[in-house]
């Protein structure tokens, strides 16, 4: 197939200029401003019997705006209630000025959001909730959007490489702990349609530990205990060996009698529950 010619490509580019214009924020609603437009598209497009050129222009600079703020607040919905849809639509807007989209796939357009909020909130008092927000909702939509994989069931081989060796993740299954209720409320707020900011619940005396794990029925809850869910974060990342060397390091001494019982009663379970998809030596 040949290239696309010239005249074309020039088009293509200027009119996506146009389109991803960004949306004025000046009056406390998202208006379209054709001033910022690229005077080469202007020129090619046609007043309408209703509509001059630069109005017809803006319907679909807005449309393209509100179709991608639809998209982030999708993925990112617990994120987009505690900002507030005004003050998420402004970073989401910064984020896709600075990474537009670029596949096919128009709901890969967030990825990496919660990278970029972590660093744009750097100065706001509420950063670490808001982060641990936003990086509930892409764990969340990370398990929604995992391939089927097949749950990992060790043999009697794998036992003797087990300690020296990784166990790999299972794309649906993800292992997050958090300083406030943010599970809770997002169950709360799964079917409210507000756009209003809501205020952060008080942050939990001790962390909480889950694993989310993506079933038939939806994404199921559960509960970790506290060195439980850090062993597993652990695993996700290092050898056995080394996660349980690591574990054990950070128990205080009166523990440490009986971690050897616990860390197997623990890795037993998340084989149990199919959190892993195999092993890596």
């Amino acid at each position: 197939m040949s290239d696309a010619p010239a005249w074309l490509a020039d088009f293509q580019r200027r009119f996506g200029a146009v389109l991803r214009a960004p949306l004025d924020r000046g009056s406390g609603t998202l208006r379209a401003d054709p001033a910022r437009y690229d005077r080469g598209a202007l020129g090619e497009a046609l007043d309408g019997p209703r509509a001059p050129a630069a109005e017809r222009l803006a319907v679909y600079n807005r449309q393209y705006w509100f179709r991608l703020f639809g998209v982030m607040q999708t993925a990112y919905p617990l994120t987009a209630r505690l900002l507030g849809h005004w003050h998420f639509n402004g970073h989401s807007a910064a984020f896709l000025l600075a990474h537009p989209p670029r596949h096919w796939d128009i709901d890969r357009a967030p990825d990496g959001f919660d990278d970029y909020l972590a660093a744009a909130l750097a100065d706001d008092p509420s950063h670490d909730a808001l982060v641990e927000s936003a990086r509930l909702d892409a764990a969340w939509r990370a398990l929604f959007r995992a391939p089927a994989t097949a749950a990992f069931r060790p043999t009697a081989a794998d036992a003797a490489r087990l300690l020296d060796a990784r166990l790999v993740p299972s794309p649906a299954v993800a292992v997050v702990s958090e300083r406030w209720p943010l599970l809770e409320l997002k169950r709360a707020l799964a079917h409210d349609r507000g756009e209003s900011a809501v205020a952060l619940p008080p942050p939990l005396p001790h962390a909480r530990w889950w694993a989310l794990v993506r079933e038939t029925a939806g994404i199921r809850h559960l509960a970790l205990e506290a060195r439980e869910g850090e062993l597993l974060a652990l695993l996700r990342e290092r050898t056995v060996r080394d996660a349980l060397a690591a574990l054990e390091a950070r128990c205080p001494d009166a523990e440490r009698a009986a971690l050897p019982a616990d860390a197997r009663r623990w890795l037993g379970r998340s084989v149990e529950r199919g959190f892993w998809s195999g092993l890596e030596g």
